[in-house]
Formats: structure tokens, C-alpha cells, sequence
């Protein structure tokens, strides 16, 4: 594919799309950035999708759910979801633009796969994971106001069954999640944002539950020609190194009633949980933080 035909469409903002955009200047490839946030979907571009299409170019949509009428020969970047076994998506842009990957572009793709661990395991030095975790947070626009928000959520952080519980204004989870990372325990994180979003990051089972089983597909209401996946529980997005991995962790996120999804990943965690001398303990706690959240929905 001659990358002189392609039209790149990109996705929220973070730092791979940001060395994926840094990457298309460099290589003369024309895009089109409308500096989303995480789960951008292509209604965000319009028209202009179906335009460049027109003009003979071959779309190449990143990391964009598709909910509205696009080309039939539109290239689809991702590596969540469904594409999840997939690599990152600067290592597919790099394939698609023949493009030998950097030693830089390999952490923004360990990075963006597997966080922090994976970055470990490719054998990141401490300065380059420093590195790579402040450009991230740079390119997602975390602001000081967001960082303080963060330190004072965790300050007032509650547990139960092993899970770390946090509720903070905002969803920049990277403010919680790089704070609270311990290479030597495994993550365990939910995060409760006011504007409806929750994530959580842990065991890959639960993460995958959380999203759970899908079920089918229907049209999609934007084009009847296209379809959207039905799932039997929250849905939302999956992603991460360790995900359909036995004892890996992953990521999910979505806009749930709040109070069921704690319910959901406390339960199951308690499942998991080995020691059964403080399991009245563990009731306790977890039917006290539940009803602390029925009193403050948000």
C-alpha cells in the first residue's frame, strides 16, 4: 500500500497517537487531527471521512469507534476490544508506512500494550519508563489541578477484598494508576469518576466479565450497513498486555451504574481471595463501602 494514498483519521489524545502523528509529519503522510479524548468514535470527523474517500485516498481511521457511515475500503487501527490480540497501534501504523520502528516507538508501544510492566520486560531502563510515563501524561493534557485532585482521591482511597477504591473528579486514571504502580504487586484499581466513567484495572478474568460475553450484533443505528456489538454485561473497552493470559491483568472501562459495577468487581475478588478467616471482615467492609456509594451516587 503506498502510503502517499493513505489519509490518517486519529484517535484520543495520548502518546502514542502523539508519536503516531509525529510519525506521519515525518513521512509526509496527510492526516486529520480533531484532538479527541479516549473512546473518540468517527462522527467525531464529520463528512470527512467519506470525502477523502472520494478523492480516491484510502481512510485509516485510529483507535476511532466506528459509529457513523464510513468507506467500505477504510483501514481500521486498534488494539482494543476485538483487536485486542493485536499489536499496538503505532507498531501498525509502522507496518503500513514500512517503517522500521525506534527504540522510542517500541516503549510507546509496550507502553500503550501493557503499561509500565511491559515496559520492564522489554527491558526499559528507569530513566526511559520515567520518561515515556511524563510524555504520556503531558499528552493526554493532565493539568496540576488534576494532579492535586488525584493525591487527595487517594488520600481518601478505601479497601476491600484487595481492591484499591478511588473516586476522584476527573477519569485521567494515569494520575492514580503511576502513583499507586508497585512492580512487585500486582495491580488492583478501581477508579470512580463524576463524569460517569469507571475503570479498573486488575485481574484480566474480572475485566473481561466486566465487559462481558458478546451476544450478538445489531445494525448500527448510524448505518443500517454496519453493525455494533451487543454485549450481556457493561460492555465498554478491554485492552492490556496480560488480557485472555491466565493470572495476567488487564484494563476495562465504561460509563456503568457505578454501585453495580463495585458490587460486580468486590464480589469477584472476594472469589478469588485464598484466605477465608476474615471473610465476615470482608463482608462487612464491602457492604459498607457499597452503601457509601448508594448514598453518594454521583
Amino acid at each position: 500500500m503506498n502510503k502517499n494514498d493513505l489519509h490518517f483519521f486519529l484517535g484520543g489524545a495520548d502518546l502514542e497517537m502523539v508519536t503516531i502523528r509525529k510519525l506521519l509529519e515525518k513521512e509526509g503522510v496527510s492526516y486529520s487531527d480533531a484532538g479527541l479524548v479516549w473512546g473518540a468514535s468517527t462522527s467525531k470527523y464529520g463528512d470527512e471521512i467519506e470525502k477523502v474517500a472520494k478523492e480516491g485516498k484510502t481512510p485509516v481511521i485510529v483507535e476511532l469507534a466506528v459509529d457513523s457511515k464510513i468507506p467500505s475500503n477504510t483501514v481500521n487501527v486498534d488494539h482494543h476490544n476485538e483487536n485486542a490480540s493485536k499489536p499496538a497501534s503505532i507498531m501498525q501504523v509502522c507496518e503500513l508506512l514500512d517503517v522500521e520502528p525506534t527504540r522510542e516507538m517500541q516503549l510507546v508501544a509496550a507502553n500503550d500494550s501493557g503499561y509500565i510492566p511491559a515496559m520492564i520486560e522489554m527491558g526499559a531502563t528507569k530513566e526511559e519508563i520515567n520518561s515515556i510515563r511524563y510524555k504520556d501524561r503531558a499528552s493526554q493534557g493532565i493539568t496540576p489541578d488534576q494532579e492535586r485532585q488525584a493525591e487527595q482521591a487517594i488520600a481518601g482511597a478505601r479497601e476491600a477484598c484487595g481492591v484499591t477504591i478511588i473516586k476522584m473528579p476527573h477519569s485521567k486514571t494515569a494520575t492514580v494508576t503511576d502513583r499507586l504502580f508497585n512492580p512487585n504487586k500486582p495491580q488492583n484499581i478501581a477508579v470512580f469518576s463524576e463524569d460517569g466513567e469507571v475503570n479498573y484495572f486488575g485481574p484480566e478474568d474480572i475485566c473481561r466479565g466486566l465487559q462481558g460475553n458478546k451476544i450478538g450484533e445489531r445494525p448500527a443505528s448510524w448505518d443500517s450497513n454496519q453493525t455494533e456489538v451487543l454485549y450481556d454485561h457493561f460492555g465498554g473497552w478491554v485492552g492490556g498486555a496480560g488480557l485472555g493470559k491466565e493470572g495476567g491483568t488487564a484494563f476495562w472501562g465504561g460509563y456503568p451504574d457505578h454501585v453495580e459495577a463495585l458490587n460486580f468487581i468486590l464480589t469477584k475478588n472476594q472469589e478469588k481471595q485464598k484466605e477465608k478467616s476474615n471473610d465476615k471482615i470482608a463482608d462487612v467492609v464491602m457492604a459498607k463501602i457499597l452503601s457509601d456509594f448508594k448514598g453518594n451516587k454521583k
